[in-house]
């Protein structure tokens, strides 16, 4: 039989080595460049072991064949031969396997299972966080957490380990229907997705004693906060969210950002038709509001609000149109609620305009 392939003729393979290649030879010129792929025939002979796994030049695997395994496919193929294993540790150990959700797992759920195994076998950092792929279509998360007081939080998957990068497709092609919980960890980005958690006291992401960044989420239709943050009797760490082009919309409430340690900043992001408030600062919070794509309008009852010392400094001139359509007042403070049987007489909260 002859099978013909692309081929290097200049470089046979070595089964010993690894897949792993300086971007540069020893003349300073990228490799790509000094390769040829040239068509080649390979004649079966069935007296050579393993005659498809050493005829193939490293080029061919590294940039035909070893691209179309997956982190599940990959580990699968380690037992086979230590062909594979050489392939298997250089990919991890350069953390170039991203896990793909519906093909190396099957579900979101599984998630955090895979991710806490291979966390214990490298480290990964901010720079070089674990990557998960989310593909298109829904999501579903079937987890649930079940908070110290008792009380469980259905459809939210707790998150356990930092330095995580969580990627969808896009806010109008990816979609979360659940939330996260995430607790004393560092790290944790989501990029391109829609979340949506329609369950009881539902949030899109509830976070404590930790660091998030948003970058392109929208988040809709949570049964409480899009986005919370709280402080438990043992904060000790500043809670800290950066969101940029993201979106809050149609929940209970936006975002809420609460406790003396917990600070957010929001670039060109939109806060619009909530049953409640746009955006809450609370219990000495800061929150920053940057970019002219910022708007909060069209909630039924406040657009800001700031409570117990929250402060939100809006870093726009004051003739920007931050805020406007909101049923209730577009800015207040709980100072405006003073005499109100129902409000106690919080001091020191403040919502402005700074100019940077």
């Amino acid at each position: 039989m002859r099978v013909s392939i692309s081929s290097n003729q200049s470089k046979k393979m070595d089964k010993s080595s690894t897949s792993s290649r300086s971007p540069e030879n020893v003349e300073g010129e990228p490799v790509a460049k000094k390769s040829k792929l040239v068509l080649k025939t390979i004649i079966y002979d069935e007296s050579i072991p393993n005659q498809w796994l050493d005829e193939p030049p490293l080029e061919v695997w590294d940039h035909h064949i070893i691209p179309l395994l997956s982190l599940k496919d990959l580990a699968l193929a380690r037992p086979v031969c230590t062909f594979f294993e050489a392939y298997w540790q250089d990919k991890f150990s350069n953390n170039v396997l991203p896990l793909r959700v519906g093909n190396d797992v099957a579900t979101i759920d599984d998630v955090m299972g895979v991710i806490e195994i291979l966390s214990s076998r490298r480290v990964y950092t901010k720079l070089n966080p674990f990557i998960v792929l989310l593909g298109k279509g829904e999501h579903q998360i079937t987890s649930s957490w079940g908070h110290s007081t008792g009380y469980v939080n259905p459809t939210t998957i707790r998150v356990t380990c930092s330095n995580i990068l969580f990627v969808g497709k896009g806010k109008d092609i990816t979609t979360v229907l659940g939330g996260f919980y995430i607790d004393n960890l560092e790290n944790i980005t989501f990029k391109n997705m829609t979340v949506t958690n329609t369950s009881a006291r539902g949030d899109g992401v509830c976070m404590s004693d930790a660091n998030v960044e948003l970058m392109d989420v929208a988040f809709k239709r949570c049964n409480n906060y899009g986005l919370s943050t709280f402080t438990t009797d043992t904060s000790s760490s500043k809670t800290t969210v950066v969101a940029t082009r993201c979106e809050f919309a149609n929940s209970i409430n936006g975002a809420v950002i609460h406790g003396s340690l917990a600070s957010a900043t929001f670039n060109n992001c939109v806060f619009h038709d909530n049953e409640l408030d746009g955006i809450q600062a609370e219990e000495k919070a800061t929150i920053h509001l940057h970019g002219e794509a910022t708007a909060i309008h069209s909630n039924r009852d406040g657009g800001i609000y700031a409570v117990d010392g929250g402060k939100v400094l809006i870093h726009l001139p004051s003739h920007h149109n931050t805020c406007y359509n909101n049923e209730g007042n577009d800015r207040y403070t709980a100072n405006d609620f003073t005499n109100a049987e129902d409000r106690l007489p919080y001091t020191g909260s403040t919502i402005t305009n700074v100019e940077d």
